[in-house]
């Protein structure tokens, strides 16, 4: 299965990447990161697992362009791996397409790691940005009157390309970062509340 994770920067996606491989690989299976934003801290998996040794299950891969990433997908066959992380999905496609083309090009990237989860049998998780969704105002008779941004109202980046292929949804928020307060709400299949958790020096950490 594809699980996506998306929410805004610091609410703990990369982190909570961070903890599935350390896990991965503490219970000896092999795990790949395909890093297309310089956000893979070899030394926090190694905090989190407690153990140097982790590292040896763990295939780094670091994709500088879209092609690159592409590549990583191929190579899940070969690897044989039980998990295979994506940090982050979106970021070369936005750099390097723009309108539908870069919507083609995201759900064909999701549909090849959609085969590759299946042919392979291992978990794929992605991690995705978010933006602020546009309101639109009306008068009583309906026309426009304004546009506003709530940041409130955030919305996942080409989200509605990658729900095609996606099994799973889950968005972080941060609650309060400075007391390492962060709530994750499953959106697919649909959660009944979201779920209070903090980032730890062993990672992910359920505070309840």
């Amino acid at each position: 299965m594809i699980t996506d994770i998306y929410g805004e920067s610091g609410s703990g996606k990369s982190q909570l990447c961070f903890t599935l491989c350390a896990n991965c690989a503490s219970e000896g299976g092999a795990a790949v990161f395909v890093d297309t934003a310089g956000t893979f801290r070899p030394e926090r998996v190694v905090q989190i697992s407690g153990s140097q040794s982790t590292l040896e299950k763990i295939v780094f891969v670091r994709a500088l362009n879209t092609l690159d990433q592409a590549n990583a997908v191929r190579k899940i066959l070969d690897m044989g791996p039980r998990l295979v992380v994506f940090d982050t999905l979106t970021s070369l496609f936005s750099a390097e397409y723009s309108g539908p083309a870069r919507h083609l090009a995201v759900m064909k990237h999701m549909h090849e790691l959609a085969l590759a989860a299946i042919n392979a049998g291992c978990s794929v998780v992605v991690t995705n940005m978010v933006r602020n969704a546009p309101i639109t105002v009306v008068d009583q008779a309906g026309r426009n009157v304004a546009q506003v941004e709530v940041p409130s109202q955030q919305r996942e980046y080409l989200g509605s390309s990658i729900s095609i292929y996606s099994h799973v949804k889950l968005k972080l928020e941060i609650v309060d970062a400075a007391k390492s307060s962060f709530e994750a709400l499953l959106v697919q299949p649909a959660g009944k509340k979201a779920v209070p958790f903090a980032i730890t020096p062993r990672g992910i950490s359920d505070i309840n």
